[in-house]
């Protein structure tokens, strides 16, 4: 089938007198709310690279939604080809159609939905090396997807959001993380959970705050390294259950970093 015949199979239902239902445009717009990807189970993956990146994956996909400016794009086409070859349900809708469901400003003509991998404390296992991340409070999706992807890219076992910080499972947040999700370990959990599985496995904490100390020549070899807000900083109760506070060395003529930009070049020297 040449990308002619492509367009008009695109195109051919959207000018049909008969739409079908739009079970997918439904769901989709329920997802922009985080109770209703807790409760559905299920995430939203926007733009061409990341549906990509998710076709890829192991993940499962529920369905595909597609908007008609997709089929301008010879990549958006190939990547419409590919999710029907493999049997995803895929829903065309217009353009007005499409934005009531996007999250992202630049979403590209294609949201995907696919089911949410059961992370967990428990399924870490023996942790003979180990660098956890923890992100208490940390609120900006473009931060955090960031920061995820940083993460896996810098061998940290998981990335865990304490309460306070943004879901995960954002749209913003995934399409930031550029598909780290689809393979790595993000997920949310208390911060009593977390200290109490860290204290059993005799896992340190160490926090990260512009008023702590150097980074050693040497780490741990299990280690879980918290993060804060990009405002005020790791909270007093996460800071007190700290054995340690460190920080990046910067310039007196700057007041603090990024946050997602501390946090890889802390995980980059604290490799075990």
């Amino acid at each position: 089938m040449n990308q002619r015949d492509l367009q008009l199979q695109f195109i051919r239902p959207l000018t049909s007198d008969i739409r079908p239902p739009l079970r997918l445009l439904s769901l989709a717009r329920d997802l922009r709310r985080r109770k209703a990807r807790e409760r559905e189970g299920v995430f939203v993956v926007e733009g061409i690279r990341a549906v990509e990146e998710l076709l890829r994956s192991p993940l499962s996909i529920n369905g595909v939604l597609a908007a008609p400016k997709l089929i301008d794009s010879p990549r958006g086409v190939a990547l419409l080809e590919s999710a029907r070859s493999r049997g995803i349900e895929v829903d065309e809708v217009d353009e007005k159609e499409f934005r009531s469901a996007a999250e992202t400003e630049s979403p590209q003509g294609i949201i995907a939905i696919a089911k949410t991998p059961g992370h967990s404390l428990d399924a870490l296992g023996e942790l003979n090396q180990a660098r956890i991340l923890l992100l208490d409070a940390v609120q900006d999706p473009g931060n955090v997807g960031t920061i995820i992807r940083t993460a896996a890219a810098l061998g940290a076992n998981a990335t865990i959001a304490l309460p306070g910080t943004v879901d995960v499972w954002n749209a913003k947040v995934v399409r930031s993380a550029m598909g780290a999700h689809f393979h790595y370990p993000a997920f949310h959990a208390s911060w009593e959970d977390v200290s109490a599985f860290l204290n059993r496995a005799s896992i340190p904490i160490w926090a990260a705050d512009t008023g702590g100390g150097p980074l050693p020549d040497r780490a741990p070899d299990r280690l879980a390294l918290v993060v804060g807000n990009e405002g005020g900083g790791v909270s007093p109760a996460v800071r007190a259950g700290a054995e340690r506070v460190v920080s990046v060395p910067i310039s007196t003529s700057v007041e603090s970093l990024n946050v997602a930009v501390a946090t890889g070049i802390l995980l980059h020297e604290l490799r075990p």
